[in-house]
């Protein structure tokens, strides 16, 4: 069973550091001393050598401020020219922050008061700038000057780590509360909190890591959690495993319906992916006056002409040929290309009906989602069904507006998953995979993935798997890791565009 990384709200993780603190006997003096040490390590990681730098730690008055006094102290240390930009008076720290305050003040690090409405310049001398202003409490809109300090930070072109999260982004939503710091990377204790995956997180946060801060490892391991990141270690672990006697006929057919008269590309990328995760066999049947221009693009994909009166479009009657061939399929990838014809919305729902029947995995996606929304939920769908929307599509399936889904992903997904009774794929900066046992989010913000064909590509990923055994959640989160990681492999291989081929042709598996 994969565990992943437990992702975290505000009321979640306030609960993980009282239970260290009343029933584990760690002081919270301790985790702060933890977490201020966790940020130096990476801050000394990302930016050595550190030493003789000049680093502003900009500090609130809570127990993030006390964090961002330890970092201080620890720079102080290693060398660096460190210095404090107060947001509060040193009379309002209060418990632990007041306690590393007295501590900072006996190693004679400078501390100045921050000016109301500081210019960008002030901070422009600086190599480094450690936002530790705000923690995970932060609600309602900010104060003028908060908001001030935070524009000047982000308006002065200079790198900054944040302490735990972004000052003025919501932990829980990722909303940013009328301003939010631009990190360019973030330090999270103890583990990642769920405003990071959605709203203005993911531009928010920069590139992030933990920092462990002395939670007993067993209560980080069975916390409840809002989701849970997948590792590359547990997904990549769900790869098929074969006999070395295998042959094609074991590694699964895969049967792609789709495409239509100016959509010909879409399915036979589809089918190639599959082989490309290792399916056996891949087939596309699609509108015999297509079928020609389908059949060009991959000599490995094979292709069935469906009978469809010239129109370039599924029909009732080229169902109804198909139908007598569904048995020799494992899987169906339904929707790439499918197009908007009048008479694609009746042969699809004769095909679901000949599909349900059988009870095989099924993957809808692209113009086969859209049709399911006219369709509407009590569509019938196999058992092992799995979706794979972008937030227009999740809108269009949910009826509601895409800001909407995009305002909180989380449970648009797993409202997707209970109307449609299916695993959900929820595509996006960090994708949302939706199962029974709960939210799962890859750990892919990867902006060139924003390609024609990607889709595609994905749907046939995971109808790949799902043909050489997995279950639906499995291959929707191995299909979706292998499809993130293609695109991240690309991007930082100096490809910050290339195309949906290209991407399928980066799937390893």
């Amino acid at each position: 069973m994969m565990r992943g990384i437990p992702i975290v709200d505000t009321e979640q993780m306030r609960a993980l550091d009282r239970a260290a603190i009343e029933e584990d006997g760690v002081p919270s003096l301790v985790l702060m001393e933890r977490a201020g040490y966790g940020v130096f390590q990476r801050i000394a990681e990302w930016f050595a050598p550190i030493a003789g730098k000049r680093v502003a730690v900009l500090t609130g008055k809570g127990n993030n401020g006390g964090d961002g006094m330890v970092v201080a102290r620890y720079l102080h240390e290693a060398g660096t020219q460190v210095h404090l930009w107060l947001a509060h008076s040193p009379d309002e720290f209060r418990g632990d922050a007041a306690t590393q305050w007295r501590i900072l003040q006996a190693y004679g690090v400078p501390a100045l008061p921050l000016p109301d409405a500081p210019d960008p310049a002030l901070f422009r001398d600086e190599d480094l700038l450690v936002d530790a202003l705000l923690g995970i409490g932060a609600r309602g809109e900010l104060s003028p000057p908060l908001r001030a300090t935070i524009d000047a930070v982000n308006r002065s072109g200079r790198p900054v780590v944040a302490v735990d999260i972004p000052s003025g982004l919501d932990a829980d939503t990722g909303v940013a509360l009328g301003a939010a710091i631009w990190a360019t990377y973030t330090v999270t204790m103890a583990l990642p909190k769920a405003g990071f995956f959605q709203n203005d997180g993911a531009h928010c946060v920069g590139r992030w890591a933990i920092a462990p801060i002395g939670i007993p490892p067993r209560r980080l391991e069975t916390t409840p959690s809002v989701a849970r990141l997948l590792t590359e270690q547990e997904t990549l672990a769900r790869l098929p495993c074969l006999p070395l006697d295998a042959h094609k006929g074991h590694r699964g057919h895969v049967l792609v319906v789709g495409g239509s008269v100016g959509m010909v590309g879409a399915p036979a990328l589809t089918a190639i992916s599959a082989l490309r995760v290792g399916a056996g066999l891949a087939t596309v049947a699609t509108p015999a006056r297509i079928q020609p221009q389908v059949a060009g693009f991959y000599p490995e994909v094979m292709t069935l002409p469906l009978p469809d009166d010239d129109t370039g479009a599924l029909t009732p009657q080229g169902v109804q040929w198909l139908a007598e061939r569904l048995g020799r399929f494992g899987v169906l990838a339904l929707g790439p290309g499918l197009g908007g014809h009048e008479a694609v919305g009746k042969a699809m729902l004769e095909l679901l009906e000949a599909w349900r029947a059988l009870d095989r995995p099924l993957v809808i996606d692209a113009d086969g989602l859209n049709w399911l929304a006219r369709l509407g939920k009590d569509t019938p769908l196999p058992t092992h069904t799995v979706l794979t929307p972008h937030p227009g599509e999740a809108a269009r399936l949910l009826q509601i507006e895409t800001h909407q889904v995009q305002h909180d992903r989380y449970s648009s997904a797993e409202l997707l998953r209970e109307r449609y009774r299916a695993v959900c794929v929820l595509k996006g900066a960090y994708t949302v995979i939706a199962g029974e046992e709960g939210l799962w989010v890859a750990p892919f913000a990867e902006p060139s993935l924003g390609t024609g064909g990607s889709g595609d590509v994905l749907t046939g990923a995971i109808a790949g798997l799902l043909a050489q055994g997995l279950e639906p959640l499995a291959a929707a989160q191995l299909g979706v890791y292998l499809h993130g990681q293609s695109g991240a492999r690309l991007a930082c291989s100096g490809r910050p565009a290339y195309t949906a081929d290209e991407l399928s042709r980066g799937l390893r598996v």
